[in-house]
């Protein structure tokens, strides 16, 4: 009998090595003892601000409100409980620095409880969507946004699938794999609640073949949830990067390809990621705020890779002293994965909503050693899934003519790396299609305001 052919999206792509294997088999572990301090920026999502309900000298408690979400943003709890130091600017992972709330841990172990609630699955569209607002859950795979806004369509959008992504394509990075086997459950009841806020009948959960105890997990656990209507299928996907990319995820899974610069509701489509789905259950169903991140760190710079359960505000330091510290020959720190993360100055930063990999690396990083002139081999032109030119682009933008690239989809690149990955002469493709796309930007924006 022919087997059935794996999922995935049309151009491009690459098959990097996973580098998975040191975390794969490993559980995730609650960070033990409980962080001394936490800093808790005010900027975790898309959006203003929050803004702090509490000042130096404050007890909170575990679980407590202590900033409100600004506008378009969400709150700020408590992850630990203990007596708040002052407000202050810290350092941010990727915004530099940012206003944030600081507390020094209590030992006295209190923290707020969080009943079920029986009713939960009968819960009208509105109270569910103020719990997500509430429990203040923003986009769990790295782009933060509020989850609740996304939830909320614009006026005269509808969608008729939910995709929740499991596909975790990006090397080292397995705190999504062990979630799905921890919280199965947890994450297709978090699906079926957001189809039910929707008024869907169809969800799609697109897990990578490689993981397939997780495929087995989710497909068991959507058998046992209560449908309301909503079809729940677990699709097997090929091993490929970048397969969880929203765009080509959706094409995946759907066969419907999302126009340039638009988003998967152009094609009746909405997106959000296993994390996002068991946080979404917990606020519904128990009225549970986000007060922890399940993030993979790894590396051959760490000495005991783990998936760690870990407070937000938790300092990285922290992490990487539970996972048995520094190895001397480390010489790179990364937020995220290898191709889409960010290069990180120091460990003195908090672990913040979005962020669910920290890595270690060790060897001459990229670009150390130079590059050489592009060659026109077309390699990058192959691996890219949009089809853009970013040779093209690297030319202009060595040569001061960045204003010319958006013929070559400067602003259409969603920045995976596969170019870079690619490239023989180990050029920063993708650094010039960052400096690309900010310059057409810039200069976008000038226009409008003259």
């Amino acid at each position: 009998m022919p087997s059935i052919p794996l999922r995935t999206f049309g151009h491009g792509g690459i098959h990097p090595p996973s580098r998975k294997e040191h975390t794969a088999d490993r559980p995730i572990e609650p960070i033990e003892p409980p962080p001394p301090e936490v800093w808790l920026p005010l900027e975790q999502h898309i959006g203003a601000p929050a803004i702090p309900l509490v000042k130096k000298g404050d007890r909170v408690i575990r679980g407590q409100r202590v900033a409100n979400g600004g506008e378009g943003g969400v709150p700020i709890h408590a992850t630990i409980t203990g007596k708040v130091k002052p407000i202050d600017k810290r350092p941010h992972p990727t915004l530099v620095t940012s206003e944030s709330i600081v507390i020094a841990r209590a030992d006295d172990g209190e923290e707020l409880e969080f009943p079920e609630d029986p009713g939960w699955r009968s819960l009208g569209r509105e109270e569910c969507l103020e719990r997500i607002r509430e429990a203040g859950i923003v986009g769990l795979g790295g782009a933060a946004f509020p989850t609740y806004r996304k939830l909320t369509l614009p006026p005269g959008v509808a969608v008729d699938t939910l995709i929740v992504n499991g596909a975790e394509c990006e090397p080292y990075l397995t705190s999504d794999y062990r979630l799905m086997l921890s919280a199965p459950a947890e994450i297709v009841e978090g699906a079926l609640a957001m189809a039910r806020i929707l008024g869907l009948g169809r969800v799609l959960i697109g897990v990578e073949v490689d993981k397939a105890r997780a495929l087995d997990a989710l497909r068991q656990a959507a058998a046992a949830a209560p449908r309301d209507g909503a079809a729940v299928e677990v699709v097997p996907c090929e091993v490929r990067y970048p397969q969880g990319a929203e765009r080509q995820l959706v094409t995946a899974l759907t066969g419907r390809v999302i126009p340039p610069r638009a988003l998967p509701f152009a094609v009746k489509v909405l997106v959000q990621n296993v994390a996002t789905a068991s946080a979404v259950h917990d606020a519904i169903r128990y009225r549970k705020p986000l007060l922890d991140r399940v993030v993979t760190v790894s590396g051959d710079g760490v000495f005991e890779p783990r998936n760690v359960r870990a407070p937000i505000g938790t300092l990285l330091g922290r992490l990487v002293d539970f996972c048995g510290g520094v190895h001397p020959r480390a010489t790179r720190l990364i937020a995220g994965g290898p191709m889409m993360g960010r290069a990180l100055p120091r460990l003195d930063l908090p672990l913040i909503k979005g962020m669910n990999g920290l890595l270690l690396l060790v060897g001459r990083g990229p670009f150390e050693q130079g590059y050489q002139a592009c060659i026109q081999c077309g390699r990058c032109l192959e691996a890219c899934p949009l089809g853009l030119e970013p040779d093209q682009v690297s030319i202009r933008v060595e040569a001061a003519r960045a204003l010319e690239t958006e013929p070559f989809g400067a602003l259409d690149c969603y920045e995976c790396g596969c170019c870079t990955y690619v490239c023989p002469s180990e050029r920063p493709l993708l650094q010039f299609m960052q400096v690309a796309k900010s310059t057409l930007r810039r200069a976008g924006a000038l226009r409008i305001k003259t």
